[in-house]
């Protein structure tokens, strides 16, 4: 408990107008110190959740968080519904896919790209991709029709309604002998999803179409396509997924997660984020070192004060509790206003983007390089406690050693060389 002439103390001494007082250079250094690092560790990590965000949006793009396939390279489609009406499973979002590679050949241009052949429904369901459509519509499914991406259609010099002819590796037998298997199909929407790599790459054919290309019988896909709500929370999916497999006794089937495409980079996501943030943590630290050498100096400047209080029979703990005050208010002090900055830089941190790239007249943050428009950010309230948490210990800390000092000090020595 502080004691109110504890209290009377430590804002005199807080609020000392002498230069030697607390607003002196080093405890100023300290307490802008401490809402320095306090508010870039928040800035850089919440952009770094935001990219890490964007990053996975683009990993995963228009694919499934977890995509099941055979061993045999043919599903049945019995043992997809069988899977599908799983009670435990009813939260994910299933599409029977057919997938395969070829060739899109218009006039005298072609390039290779991803077909996936899918009811025209179900991609109608599948993440929004209704509101990607920027041309035309979804093709039905009893016609020779297709959708392809943006892209593709700008590099193909193509639009809707133009007809263009896929062609595929497999072979027929022929009396001029093997030839690719050929399928004229006409454009009938072109999709937007801002993605580079799929508006280039992917096409979207109805389903028996592309089971006839690859010889299978209606009733066989080759796919599974699973969403979840949540891509971070995929391996608790999976694991009700994995036991719906082996309770069905399909042992020629098997998941794959969209951790498990891309192991390498999610690992090293996650280790680059753990480094930056204990260089960040640094700062706080230098700046909690800070407090340290200014109350030293503050408590040797006070040792004729302390000395008379100490005569008159203040204890060492009261000291000890004034001086641990002043640093812990400091911290305190600093902690929340670079708590405040950094939740109010990374809010609008769009908008000062907007101000900078006009200040300067440049392109800050150029979509040509970055593949984004803008700085993305987001705030992760559980990790800025974090912050704080550490900010405060590491600050808190800070004080002890002076705080200490200063209950050492012996008021008899302090009077006499007075």
């Amino acid at each position: 408990m502080i004691q109110n002439f504890e209290y009377i103390l430590f804002k005199r001494f807080f609020f000392s107008k002498k230069n030697e007082g607390l607003v002196s250079i080093i405890s100023w250094f300290s307490f802008i110190g401490i809402a320095i690092g306090v508010s870039v560790l928040i800035i850089v990590m919440s952009v770094m959740n935001g990219f890490r965000d964007e990053l996975i949006k683009r990993i995963i793009g228009i694919n499934g968080h977890i995509n099941i396939y055979s061993s045999s390279g043919v599903i049945n489609y019995n043992d997809y519904k069988l899977i599908k009406s799983n009670p435990s499973l009813s939260d994910l979002q299933f599409n029977a896919i057919v997938e395969l590679q070829g060739l899109i050949i218009a006039d005298e241009k072609s390039k290779g790209v991803f077909i996936r052949g899918m009811k025209s429904t179900d991609l109608k369901n599948k993440n929004n991709f209704s509101s990607k459509i920027k041309y035309g519509r979804f093709y039905k499914d009893e016609l020779n029709e297709m959708i392809i991406g943006e892209e593709l259609a700008r590099i193909l010099n193509i639009t809707i309604y133009d007809k263009i002819k896929i062609a595929i590796p497999k072979t027929d037998k022929t009396i001029f002998g093997n030839i690719p298997r050929f399928k004229t199909m006409t454009v009938s929407g072109i999709f937007d999803v801002d993605m580079y790599e799929y508006d280039s790459s992917f096409v979207y054919i109805p389903t028996e179409i592309a089971q006839n290309l690859l010889l299978l019988e209606y009733s066989e896909i080759n796919n599974i396509e699973i969403f979840t709500k949540n891509a971070d929370l995929v391996d608790d999916n999976l694991k009700l997924l994995t036991n719906s497999i082996l309770v069905n006794k399909f042992n020629n089937l098997y998941p794959v997660t969209w951790k498990d495409r891309n192991k390498n980079f999610i690992e090293a996501l996650k280790t680059e984020r753990n480094v930056m943030f204990l260089i960040l943590l640094l700062i706080i630290l230098i700046a909690s070192l800070n407090i340290i050498s200014g109350l030293v100096i503050f408590v040797k400047d006070k040792n004729k004060e302390i000395g008379i209080l100490r005569t008159m029979g203040m204890s060492r703990f009261s000291v000890m509790k004034i001086f641990f005050l002043i640093g812990s208010t400091i911290g305190i002090i600093g902690t929340i206003i670079g708590v405040l900055f950094g939740i109010l830089f990374c809010i609008n941190i769009t908008r000062i983007q907007g101000f900078l790239e006009n200040l300067f007249n440049a392109n800050l943050f150029s979509s040509e390089i970055y593949y984004l428009s803008s700085l993305p950010a987001r705030i992760d309230y559980f990790e800025v406690m974090l912050i704080a948490i550490l900010g405060l210990l590491l600050t808190f800390l800070s004080t002890i050693y002076p705080a200490l000092k200063s209950s050492k000090i012996n008021p008899i020595e302090v009077i006499r060389n007075e």
